[in-house]
């Protein structure tokens, strides 16, 4: 049980970087951008595809080496550009327009299916793998099992969302950035450019879900589809986090990755005592849907409205 809910931290870390991402397009722009899953997918493959000709290196005690660290870098830079590029051409018109919220949903619908056919026709529907060949695992006492690529995924994202938390809230474009968010006019107003806070949050919105995403291969696997698989968590992550809240997203994203992992579990023993032939491992997403129901009935601004992670 303690090894599900340790692999339920390492899931809700990559939940939370995911959603981290979405997040700061929906603060800034409104709107829920549906393409996070498959732009979190794609920035996973662009790093792959950088470790064909890049060397991977070797560090000590993880199984990666500096290749990785460059590869990912590379992938923040090229997604980031892929995904400013698709806000300018298709999304920044819809802004000037006043275009209807329906719009921009229909647009990020049509972006998703597109990018995902270009994964499948690129890379193809096999599954792979950054690192080949049996990791190094660490067996602990309460059935935990975990490697050292999944340590750091855990510590990376803790020290990623402290700069990301000091960046919005201590720096002047961190501010800006607020700002706008509050009062778009206003702020422009104030001499603050909308348009350039739109860019920077492009920006980083692509740099955590590459991010997401080659943590996410890293520590499991690369999927074609595996963005997608964890798009109702990473919404979840978002609506109960509370909008544009780093600490509301990092609580609900650990929440909802411990609750699909322990959740799982706990219920497959249930399944498997009562001779129900179930295997949950297939419907943890469902899990992560009948969270949100409750929580959206419940707290709809988020379950820690009022609390320090409110921010």
């Amino acid at each position: 049980m303690l090894g599900s809910i340790v692999n339920g931290i390492i899931l809700g870390s990559i939940i939370t970087l995911g959603g981290l991402g979405i997040s700061y397009i929906l603060l800034i722009q409104n709107y829920f951008n549906f393409t996070g899953g498959t732009f979190f997918t794609l920035g996973a493959y662009l790093a792959f595809a950088f470790l064909s000709i890049i060397p991977m290196g070797s560090f000590p005690v993880v199984s990666f080496g500096p290749g990785l660290i460059l590869a990912l870098i590379l992938s923040m830079i090229v997604l980031a550009i892929i995904m400013t590029a698709v806000d300018k051409f298709l999304y920044q018109p819809l802004r000037k327009r006043n275009s209807p919220f329906m719009f921009f949903y229909l647009t990020a619908f049509g972006m998703l299916f597109v990018l995902r056919s270009l994964i499948y026709l690129i890379w193809g529907p096999q599954l792979k793998n950054y690192i080949s060949g049996v990791r190094k695992t660490y067996h602990l006492a309460g059935g935990i099992n975990i490697s050292p690529d999944e340590i750091f995924v855990v510590l990376a994202t803790l020290i990623i969302v402290g700069i990301v938390y000091y960046f919005q809230y201590y720096t002047k474009l961190g501010k800006a950035m607020l700002a706008t968010a509050n009062d778009s006019r206003l702020a422009e107003i104030s001499g603050i450019k909308n348009k350039h806070v739109h860019t920077t949050v492009t920006i980083i919105a692509g740099v955590l879900t590459a991010t997401a995403g080659v943590f996410y291969g890293l520590a499991i696997q690369l999927r074609p589809i595996m963005g997608f698989t964890l798009l109702m968590a990473m919404f979840f992550a978002v609506v109960c986090g509370g909008d544009g809240a780093i600490l509301g997203t990092l609580g609900a994203g650990l929440i909802i990755g411990i609750t699909q992992e322990f959740g799982s579990e706990i219920l497959q023993v249930i399944f498997d005592s009562t001779g129900i032939p179930i295997e949950m491992s297939g419907y943890k997403q469902v899990l992560a849907f009948l969270l949100l129901i409750v929580i959206l009935t419940t707290k709809p601004h988020g379950i820690f409205q009022g609390t320090f992670l409110e921010r």
